[in-house]
């Protein structure tokens, strides 16, 4: 047991500067992800406890079907040892490395991966926060090709009071860093160029860069990866415009937002390959209005929402043309529909702040799951 709450199960990974466990949490009956970080008489041993609450902090205030949920962070004793932890979603997947160990992926699943990652990183970046250390081993392949960024211990916000990293000392891995990094400079194009690392990994089976710190350093400075059409001549030319766009030494070159990379990737996703295989649902968004008592201390409210659906008297299908004369729909076809949901407001809500539910958002193509309903509070 740690901290008296937390039944370890067994070990399922490690993640940066910490041993990752599967266990169980008895107080609301769920299986967690608890990253624990020991005492071990480094020096740098306190630098780390703040990568992990910074981590706790930053992830902690996103809301995100691609980005891993933070439930708990603490410390505690464990026979006579200090322990940092921090509580996560335990996640359907295994690590993208994982994955990889079995070679180059379909490009379909390249493709829906990377837009997964991408949608996530355009939430971090709209919220001021850059990963820094976007690799295959903090993503998370679940069914369907869907993926989830994990490990946001080294993000840098826009807020330098949050700043832990230390000048003159290189932050992420070399494999999967943009050329500016190497000088000390970031900003969310650097997320980007390792996004293309990563799309380059999983089309050629591997990274565009390969050897020792130094020799990767030289490389992302001043070489060109091999072209991706020679090592794989199927490759969409729009893909391999992609990659080479993200790939650019000079982060103006490279795409303008993560956004635009996840409309990209879509984009060739739609012309490309067979949109007959289940997709998730597109994700839906509604504003919610609360007095500031309820914000102050949380309650169970109603949201409405209303929708356009197809007139049951005289339309089968989103669009159709209803028939002339028609008094439920007037001949547009459509008529309004009102759904109510309850929704719990957290106590110490702020305006803006993202409510996620699970499930509520637009339905899936071909049987795949409803997209998630992102409710923004308004006080």
């Amino acid at each position: 047991m740690l901290d008296a709450r937390y039944r370890l199960i067994e070990p399922i990974g490690e993640g940066g500067y910490g041993e990752v466990w599967k266990a169980h949490d008895p107080k609301v009956d769920r299986l967690v992800a608890v990253k624990v970080l020991s005492e071990d008489g480094s020096t740098d041993h306190d630098r780390q406890v703040a990568r992990f609450a910074r981590e706790a902090a930053v992830a902690g205030g996103l809301s995100h079907p691609h980005i891993v949920t933070v439930h708990d962070f603490g410390s505690a004793l464990q026979d006579g040892r200090p322990y940092a932890y921090l509580v996560m979603e335990l996640l359907d997947g295994k690590p993208l490395t994982k994955v990889l160990e079995g070679g180059r992926l379909p490009l379909p699943e390249v493709v829906r991966t990377a837009a997964c990652v991408a949608d996530a990183l355009g939430t971090a970046h709209q919220a001021g926060l850059t990963h820094r250390d976007i690799k295959p081993s903090n993503i998370i392949i679940g069914p369907n090709a869907t993926a989830t960024v994990v490990d946001f211990g080294i993000t840098k916000s826009s807020d330098a009071r949050h700043d832990i990293t230390t000048s003159g000392v290189v932050i992420g891995t070399p494999a999967y860093m943009a050329p500016e990094c190497f000088n000390g400079s970031f900003d969310h194009r650097s997320d980007l160029y390792a996004l293309g690392c990563v799309l380059y990994e999983m089309i050629t089976g591997h990274p565009p860069f390969t050897g020792t710190s130094w020799h990767l350093i030289n490389q992302h400075l001043n070489e060109q990866p091999v072209p991706l059409l020679r090592l794989r001549l199927s490759t969409p030319s729009e893909l391999a415009a992609l990659v080479t766009r993200l790939l650019a030494k000079d982060p103006a070159d490279r795409s303008a937002s993560a956004f635009e990379v996840m409309l990209a990737l879509r984009e060739i996703d739609r012309r490309y390959f067979d949109e007959n295989l289940p997709t998730r649902g597109p994700n839906r968004y509604a504003r919610c209005a609360v007095s500031p008592a309820i914000a102050a201390f949380g309650a169970v409210t109603q949201l409405r929402l209303t929708d356009r659906i197809p007139c049951p008297a005289c339309a089968s299908t989103t669009g159709a043309r209803g028939t002339e004369g028609c008094r439920s729909c007037l001949g547009t076809g459509e008529v309004s529909a009102e759904t109510t949901h309850r929704i719990r407001i957290p106590p110490g809500v702020r305006t803006g702040q993202r409510l996620r539910l699970k499930g509520l958002g637009w339905p899936g193509r071909n049987g795949g799951e409803a997209g998630d309903l992102f409710v923004v509070v308004r006080i």
